[in-house]
């Protein structure tokens, strides 16, 4: 602890615990324990406790999983936010609450209209087929054929119905194969019936995109893992592996859980053991939808801006335990783990009296007026807003609120040993105190304090502090008061990570055109998520920022993750950077409260572009690479989509004849930097694996984090060496069709492998379900296996 052998600054006395633990506590209580190990026996025991008709459920499900899809919601919810906040922000009524959901209806409208057009003639076109005389070549060979019965007139509508038109495909496909193998009704069922049930399923999953958008989160969908529990009881160790996980962040709405839900209810109507059960869990399904929606965003948005008022009008020395009191309530069910301190009564009373005392330092007439004016001295003048004197102490008593929710969160994080021990949790909450003032507070403490307690300063070098934005209304972000400029070299810029597997170099070469091996100027805004946050809300109000000022794609894609590593190698300041999970860095989608981002103004450079079809226009992607492990199919299948500056690249050098081995290594580079990120488990990279044994989080990447690095290791150098002789030989024959792709006017080019039996697959099936293989077991991985390659223009997904 940072406090550990030092007088805290912001603590006078010695022990404010003997002042307040006798109230706040009372009597210790006995803490039960708790089991955090799955016992062996049941994961032994899981393979004879399943069932064919389980696992193929799990198996479609993981099936189902579509890292697209996520996107295309966020795209739709980002659309529909941007329509909301442009006409009824600010209107709080229960009149303009429905009157915004009734226009967000309207303007959907079209895609629930396109839908019902798909689905009706696929039904006109198979729907009186019987699921088991169907075959996959007919359903999409309908696909194929079938054209939008109307123009879908933004980028989001054009990427949902791209979707809708895999989603019905692999559902249908799902379903005709599952009759087959005589699932329960599916084997004597139509097609037509099963299209039905999918219109009347999409419905609410478009209206939970609409009310999500409005910043009202589903309660319901917090449980996924135990609805999965109650109807696979092999599966009750999702329970306790992710009810932590699934709440960590219950303040930041993931996208991915509508997916979730929408696949669990997809596969709960196909599994129903009848039609009557069938229509069951589609009303189920419907009325989930008009359940009420969970308002805890918006009460503590009022509750944080009451705070601040009430704060600025403090009398001298009174006390402000009452206003800490009210504003905790609001807080606490939207911090990480908050259902911790939500059972914890006491806790909360003695933390707010503990964090009252503490803050008494920097509020009322007589120490405000000193932070008020730090603040404005290297705060608010730096950034050069219009202020007026009423805005300069607001932005005080918003730096005091900042840091108490601060603290509560870094709190609420603690482990329960230490909530449930009086001593360690006075000191872990001074500690958290600390660290809260030290990112919120600008630095008012002597420089002798700052001399002992180095770790009490962010940024030595950079003067400065953050500031909740905007100054009135909605806090929505945090913002370092000053942009700083910096020079990135290319060593520097290939080091640093960002989103998605990308590094800092290949951003700034496939999408802003800058050459390699240039150094780069650039300015950069620093930013923090608080509950509630997006990119898209950032990137709009951020108008004064070059490059920003829009919710769309080109303004969110220069938004990076400002994490230790990245804040040391570009400033120097590795303490301005905020750790967070490994699935935090996968997209930029759904930030974690308290994670920090950057912006780059390089002068000169916008985002390349790159028109669609339907004429809208798009930044250009990234090169990336998907996998997909597909046990019941005993297949490996890979997609390597390379950046249009990569692939031409190649493409001139084809042209040239140049040596077959020179170009590999280029390919080679690509598959060392990313296949090592997406089969390290604990990466959690573009990995989706269907499995019958696994639960659908841990299909998503996270499952071969289980497993020892030995086989993961293995399993990674057999899988480039297949892609890279499959890839020579590829060239050696095709190179023409690589090249014609490069000549295309789409983005980038897909290169698809395809692993048929690869060789040590069971033995990973196996390993996967806890049967782990031993050292000389992994010569099942030797082998050359058949690869089947394809080169597609554009960019394709897995």
């Amino acid at each position: 602890m940072a406090a550990n052998s030092t007088q805290s600054p912001f603590l006078e006395a010695r022990s404010f615990m003997a002042e307040a633990v006798e109230e706040a506590y009372g009597e210790s209580s006995n803490v039960a324990t708790h089991q955090p190990f799955l016992s062996v026996y049941e994961v032994e025991g899981f393979a004879e406790s399943s069932d064919p008709e389980s696992e193929a459920y799990v198996g479609f499900l993981n099936e189902m999983y579509d890292e697209e899809f996520d996107e295309v919601l966020s795209d739709l919810m980002t659309e529909a936010s941007g329509l909301y906040e442009s006409r009824f922000v600010g209107e709080a009524t229960v009149a303009n609450g429905n009157e915004a959901a009734k226009m967000l209806q309207r303007h959907f409208a079209p895609l629930q209209q396109e839908t019902g057009a798909m689905l009706r003639a696929m039904e006109n076109k198979l729907g009186e087929r019987q699921l088991n005389t169907l075959t996959e070549n007919e359903i999409d060979e309908f696909l194929e054929a079938y054209s939008s019965s109307q123009p879908l007139v933004t980028p989001s509508f054009e990427n949902f119905g791209g979707w809708l038109k895999k989603a019905v495909g692999k559902i249908t496909k799902g379903a005709v194969n599952l009759a087959k193998k005589g699932i329960r009704s599916l084997a004597k069922l139509g097609l037509g019936p099963i299209l039905r049930r999918l219109l009347k399923l999409i419905g609410p999953l478009l209206k939970r995109v609409l009310q999500s958008a409005i910043g009202k989160l589903p309660p319901w969908l917090q449980p996924i893992a135990g609805k999965l529990a109650e109807r696979l009881p092999f599966m009750k160790e999702m329970e306790e592996d992710f009810a932590d996980e699934e709440d960590e962040n219950p303040a930041t709405f993931d996208v991915g859980q509508l997916q979730q839900e929408f696949n669990r209810q997809v596969a709960d109507m196909l599994f129903a053991p009848g039609e009557i059960e069938q229509d069951l869990e589609v009303a189920r399904a419907v009325a989930s939808a008009e359940t009420s929606m969970d308002s805890r965003l918006h009460d503590l948005s009022s509750a944080r801006e009451r705070f601040i008022t009430e704060l600025g009008n403090l009398k001298e020395d009174e006390d402000p335990t009452p206003l800490v009191e009210q504003f905790l309530p609001a807080l606490i069910p939207v911090l990480k783990l908050g259902l911790k301190l939500g059972g914890r009564q006491r806790v909360v009373n003695f933390l707010a009296k503990f964090v009252a005392k503490l803050i008494r330092k920097f509020i009322g007439p007589r120490y405000a007026p000193a932070l008020s004016q730090a603040i404005v001295d290297i705060g608010l003048r730096l950034m050069q807003l219009e202020t007026t004197a009423d805005d300069e102490a607001r932005a005080a008593s918003a730096a005091v609120a900042a840091t108490v929710e601060e603290t509560m969160q870094r709190v609420a994080a603690l482990p329960d040993y230490i909530l449930d021990d009086t001593e360690l949790l006075e000191g872990f909450a001074l500690e958290a105190f600390e660290q809260a003032a030290t990112a919120n507070l600008p630095p008012v403490l002597p420089n002798s304090v700052y001399q002992q307690r180095p770790d009490l300063q962010e940024a030595k070098n950079l003067k400065g502090t953050w500031l909740l934005l905007p100054l009135n209304g909605a806090k929505r972000y945090k913002k370092f008061c000053r942009p700083v400029k910096v020079k990135i070299t290319p060593h520097n810029a290939m080091a640093v990570e960002s989103f998605g597997e990308m590094t800092l170099g290949e951003f700034l070469e496939d999408q802003l055109g800058v050459s390699p091996g240039l150094d780069v100027e650039a300015e950069m805004h620093l930013y923090e998520a608080i509950p509630g946050t997006t990119l898209p809300e950032i990137a709009q109000l951020e108008s004064q920022t070059p490059g920003l000022g829009s919710r769309d794609e080109q303004s969110v894609s220069q938004f990076h993750p400002l994490t230790p590593e990245a804040a040391g190698m570009l400033l120097n300041e590795p303490g301005l950077g905020r750790e967070v999970p490994i699935r935090a860095l996968r997209n930029r989608r759904s930030p974690q409260v308290g994670q920090r981002f950057y912006h780059l103004s390089v002068p000169g450079r916008r985002p390349l572009m790159t028109a669609k079809p339907s004429g809208q226009g798009s930044v250009r992607r990234p090169t990336n690479v998907a996998v997909t492990l597909d046990f019941p199919g005993n297949e490996i299948r890979l997609s390597l989509f390379l950046s249009e500056r990569r692939a031409q690249a190649i493409g001139v050098k084809l042209r040239q004849q140049a040596h077959i081995g020179t170009l590999i290594t280029a390919f080679k580079e690509v598959l060392d930097r990313r296949l090592d990120r997406v089969l390290n488990g604990s990466r959690r990279g573009h990995v989706k694996i269907v499995h019958a044994a696994l639960a659908p989080q841990r299909a998503q990447g996270n499952a071969l984090s289980q497993l020892p690095s030995f086989v993961t290791d293995a399993v990674t150098r057999r899988l480039k060496e297949w892609l890279i002789k499959a890839l020579a030989s590829f060239l050696k024959q095709h190179a023409s069709q690589f090249v014609a792709a490069t000549e295309d006017s789409d983005d980038g080019v897909t290169l698809r492998f395809a692993i048929q039996s690869p060789p040590g697959f069971t033995m990973l099936r196996d390993a996967l379900k806890g049967k782990m293989p031993t050292l000389s077991g992994l010569a099942a991985f030797a082998g050359s296996p058949a690869v089947k390659l394809t080169v597609a223009a554009g960019y394709q997904h897995a």
